[in-house]
């Protein structure tokens, strides 16, 4: 049975990234469904994206624009905002591509890395489970979210699950503990374990054959897998 896998936030982690997808091992059967943060912060933010763009080549893709790949693209065009992107990780990126933290260099940066990031979707939906970057609007259907659910909303305790029924999968609100959080019985679950902060990379497969199981990695290649159940999640707020 093909399976289907969630994937938290990168931020430029490429050690914790591959060591991920080497435990996963995906087939051309299997989606991937990245939710966000490509990019920034950690220190090889190239090595993610060239993952990331040859990944899609050998399985099913997913690739769900994160509120740093909004800076980012941002930063890229104006003005403005670069000093902001810098400030967020943005000289991270540029030195990951052997620029240097300057406006001028990003003429440099190759458009084929831009144009992935342009082409990044808000969400990402199937009958079961909604995927997205940040926490979104309970009450609101998926077409009529705006920019700051998607790409900037941090989960709370006291957030409802989303009025369709379906689990919401999300990352964005980091997870210092390096364990994911689940939400009102398992409807919400957010999987950014704070891998560019000494946490983990987190990968939650959410269908296949096995049923529900957490693959994680960290920064040293280190990984570990563990069967899950909605009882177990729901134990690790």
């Amino acid at each position: 049975m093909p399976r289907t896998f969630a994937i938290g936030d990168v931020h430029g982690c490429h050690v914790a990234l591959t060591t991920l997808l080497d435990v996963i091992c995906p087939n051309g059967d299997d989606r991937l469904i990245f939710l966000g943060d490509y990019v920034n912060r950690g220190d090889n933010s190239k090595g993610v994206l060239d993952t990331l763009m040859s990944l899609s080549k050998s399985c099913q893709t997913v690739f769900v624009m994160g509120n740093h790949e909004f800076i980012m693209l941002d930063g890229l065009k104006y003005r403005d905002d670069f000093e902001f992107w810098l400030g967020v990780g943005g000289d991270k990126t540029l030195q990951s591509f052997g620029l240097l933290p300057v406006r001028s260099e990003c003429w440099h940066l190759p458009f084929a890395y831009v144009d992935f990031l342009r082409q990044t979707v808000d969400y990402f939906e199937t009958k079961d489970f909604i995927f997205c970057h940040a926490f979104i609007y309970h009450h609101l259907p998926m077409n009529e979210q705006n920019d700051y659910a998607l790409r900037w909303r941090k989960l709370r305790h006291d957030h409802l699950p989303h009025d369709s029924g379906k689990t919401v999968i999300c990352g964005h609100t980091e997870q210092r503990n390096g364990q994911i959080l689940s939400l009102n019985d398992g409807k919400i679950i957010c999987i950014d374990t704070w891998a560019c902060g000494g946490g983990c990379l987190s990968a939650l497969q959410v269908s296949g054959d096995d049923g529900m199981i957490l693959y994680q990695a960290d920064n040293l290649g280190n990984s570990s897998v563990s069967k899950l159940d909605i009882a177990s999640l729901s134990s690790r707020i």
